[in-house]
This record gives structure tokens, C-alpha cells and sequence, in this order.
């Protein structure tokens, strides 16, 4: 595991491209922590970091489509809130059990994989969307 950023990720929005290069070096950091026997408070630290930060990021990408009206808006939302979902019980599982090998593998796959996935396919689809909104507004402006 990676979880290494890539030029094909790139959305063009900065800020947004930004949190998601956040997000895979705190997984990242996460899953390399547990590799080198870091002890357990480190990596709730970083695993509660991480929980967090998803949640933020989420809501400022729904900000950004509700601003643009972006159409893919609520099935997008959706995806965030199941994704919350399956992480949260994830978490849940990791607190609950330990960090195991196999609950830390899942639970950095989760997010690294659906992360990767879900950047290069709905969110460079919703930022090229807001994009062509934009330059449209500023030929209108002009």
C-alpha cells in the first residue's frame, strides 16, 4: 500500500486537491505506524485525525456543488455518507478489538482505495463540472 498521490488525481481545484493529498499521506501515516510497532495512542491519534478531517472535507466539497448546483449532488452526497458509514464502523471495530493486522489493512484500504477511486472518477467529474461554471459566469461577466 501507497497511497501515494498521482498526477491523474489532480481535480484543479487547490484546495480541494490539496485535502486529498492530506488525506492519503494521513493514511499513509497511519498504516506506516502500525508497521514500525508505534505504540496504540500514536495511531488513535492519527486514525481520530483522519476520521475527522473526512468529515471536513466532505462537507467542503458539498459546499462547492451546492454553490455551483452541481446535478450529481445528492447521489454524491450519498457516497460520502455511506463511505462515513463503513469507516465509522470500522473505527469502531479497530478501538473495539485492537489493531490487528486485519482490521488496520481493512480499515487503510477503505480509505485509501474508495479515496483514490472516488477522486479520480466523481470528484474530477463534479470540479470540472464547478470549472465550466465558472469560466461560463466570467464570459457572461465579460
Amino acid at each position: 500500500m501507497t497511497f501515494a498521490w498521482t498526477p491523474d488525481m489532480e481535480t484543479g481545484h487547490p484546495d480541494i486537491d490539496n485535502q486529498h493529498k492530506q488525506l492519503l499521506a494521513t493514511t499513509r501515516s497511519l498504516f506506516e505506524a502500525w508497521q514500525v510497532g508505534k505504540e496504540r495512542q500514536e495511531m488513535e491519534r492519527t486514525m481520530e485525525f483522519l476520521l475527522e478531517y473526512t468529515i471536513k472535507h466532505f462537507a467542503d466539497e458539498e459546499k462547492l456543488q451546492e454553490k455551483y448546483g452541481y446535478p450529481g449532488y445528492p447521489a454524491h452526497k450519498q457516497l460520502h455518507a455511506d463511505f462515513q458509514k463503513l469507516v465509522q464502523g470500522l473505527a469502531a471495530k479497530v478501538m473495539q478489538d485492537g489493531f490487528t493486522d486485519e482490521l488496520l489493512y481493512e480499515f487503510c484500504n477503505a480509505i485509501g482505495d474508495w479515496l483514490i477511486d472516488h477522486v479520480k472518477g466523481e470528484d474530477i467529474r463534479m470540479i470540472a463540472y464547478i470549472q465550466n461554471k465558472e469560466q461560463a459566469a466570467a464570459k457572461a461577466r465579460q
